[in-house]
């Protein structure tokens, strides 16, 4: 086991945040950004509080201690 790979410890959750539009998680991942965190970021749509018959949608950002590691060799296809 080479010693790059024993020293890597996995990102910590620090925190999660759901907004209701794609520039409020723009924003917050410019800000992770700026502080160096890592982020993941998705979308999904839930019931709407108003209307039990439609859904809505809401940004769901994740912040990390720091952004994974990613093997610049490897090809992900």
């Amino acid at each position: 086991m080479s010693q790059e790979v024993a020293e890597f410890t996995a990102p910590q959750l620090l925190t999660t945040h759901i907004v209701d539009s794609a520039a409020e998680a723009l924003e917050a991942v410019q800000a992770a950004d700026v502080l160096d965190l890592g982020v993941r970021v998705y979308n999904r749509l839930v019931p709407d509080a108003d209307d039990a018959e439609s859904l809505e949608e809401e940004w769901v950002i994740e912040v990390y201690t720091s952004a994974p590691a990613v093997d610049p060799d490897s090809d992900e296809d």
